[in-house]
């Protein structure tokens, strides 16, 4: 099967832009395949997706393909994929290679996937709180679990930053069934 993205380009690698000043980067690049029809393809595949098909974007956490080895973030809008959180350019552009590997595998064995065309809907901030310890022991980098929460309803944070949640725990089991979603 002939690959779904054959080149891309690198267009950035710049400052985020809401982070200006702290050495945080981001990549930009352009791809030679509009990307639009294959997001439900992505959002059947990869967990934890935030996908707005009235816009035609995607959002996911990336950990590295075919290895796990690190967290970015990874959002796609027709030709354009941004990847960030970088300390240097030279990781950024490793990282871009793996995720156009990723995107390319899941078009090789896209028979075998469900699309789904299921909007992304955030679950609400108070339902989030419901299951956090609301100590505000600020261990999960948040100065509140108020906080922590909003930063998980955003995609900001994943569950296992709070440290006081015990995995396997009813709370624990509650609240990542509020973020459910398929595995990568």
């Amino acid at each position: 099967m002939p690959a779904l993205i054959n080149s891309y380009t690198i267009k950035s690698i710049d400052n985020i832009v809401c982070l200006p000043g702290t050495g945080i980067l981001r990549l930009v690049m352009t791809v030679d395949t509009d990307l639009s029809s294959f997001l439900p393809y992505i959002n059947g595949y990869v967990k934890k997706c935030r996908y707005l098909p009235q816009i035609n974007w995607i959002r996911f956490s990336f950990h590295g393909f075919p290895e796990k080895k690190g967290n970015w973030n990874v959002a796609i809008k027709g030709k354009e994929i941004i990847v960030a959180k970088f300390s240097d350019s030279e990781e950024a552009k490793g990282v871009a290679r793996e995720v156009i590997n990723l995107l390319n595998h899941i078009h090789n064995i896209k028979g075998e996937i469900t699309p789904d065309y299921t909007p992304w809907r955030p679950p609400k901030v108070f339902d989030i709180l419901t299951f956090l310890p609301k100590t505000n022991c600020k261990k999960c980098g948040y100065h509140s679990c108020m906080a922590f929460a909003t930063k998980l309803a955003e995609g900001e944070a994943e569950i296992d930053d709070c440290p006081e949640l015990i995995k396997g725990s009813e709370k624990f089991e509650k609240l990542c069934s509020l973020f459910e979603r398929k595995s990568l």
